[in-house]
């Protein structure tokens, strides 16, 4: 606008201009319209078959590193509930000489982090996976144990869910939202399995919702795992609960 302010717009840039601004009229997250979203300073491909990545995941990576702070280990990752990659994708990017397994329960879900992973450079390093842990032999499938466990998993309350922002509500995918009745479903599950999933030593670290790190940190103890103060986000919300085993 600034350099060409003047110059006429041809037809089709109109009506495209118009037709995304329609989009997002319509609350459309800016980051489905545009196709990409940065994460830890990374390109992100996104669709509505995934979460939009939010500045407040990045606190798990800054947990993850300060836990881990041996970038040239081989550590053994996985990532419970892939979304668009960006935790286990840009992990593998911090940690070049690490492996990574990832889970996710939608087949769209899954090209989009595959699409990632070829494009950040790691897809050599990545084995993603379709698989849900509702459903017997998810941990059996991943191959573990590993030196970390990550997670995003859907923690809003059902009840909640209609009252979100129309961006998330209306556009983001339900299967990464609801957490069940009080936000804890896919906690509860993870959790439990963890002692079987990380290896002695290793780490398990989730983000939360606000005011879960309490309970999450309980759902930990009674596994059998030694969670940490938990991490905050740049709001200042407990944001990330790590776990030892």
């Amino acid at each position: 606008m600034v350099a060409r302010g003047a110059d006429e717009v041809p037809a089709t840039v109109v009506e495209t201009a118009r037709s995304l601004t329609a989009r997002r009229v319509r609350r459309e997250p800016m980051a489905y319209i545009l196709g990409e979203r940065e994460f830890w300073g990374l390109p992100f491909k996104v669709s509505p078959a995934v979460l939009v990545p939010r500045p407040d995941s990045e606190t798990l990576i800054e947990a993850v590193l300060s836990l881990m702070p041996d970038r040239a280990r081989a550590w053994r990752i996985a990532d419970l509930g892939l979304g668009s990659g960006c935790l286990l994708l840009t992990l593998l990017r911090e940690y070049p000489q690490a492996h990574g397994v990832g889970l996710e329960a939608s087949a769209e879900a899954l090209a989009v982090a595959q699409e990632n992973a070829e494009a950040l450079g790691v897809a050599g390093r990545a084995c993603l996976i379709a698989g849900d842990w509702r459903r017997p032999g998810w941990i059996e499938s991943l191959g573990g144990p590993f030196d970390l466990v990550v997670s995003n998993p859907p923690y809003v309350a059902s009840a909640a869910l209609p009252k979100l922002m129309p961006e998330v509500a209306s556009f983001e995918p339900q299967l990464a939202l609801d957490g069940g009745a009080e936000g804890f479903d896919a906690y509860q599950v993870l959790i439990a399995a963890g002692p079987r999933l990380v290896t002695a030593g290793g780490i398990m670290a989730v983000e939360v919702g606000e005011g879960q790190a309490p309970e999450i940190a309980r759902l930990f103890v009674a596994a059998g795992l030694s969670p940490q103060p938990p991490w905050k986000d740049l709001g200042g919300t407990d944001r990330v609960v790590a776990a030892g085993n």
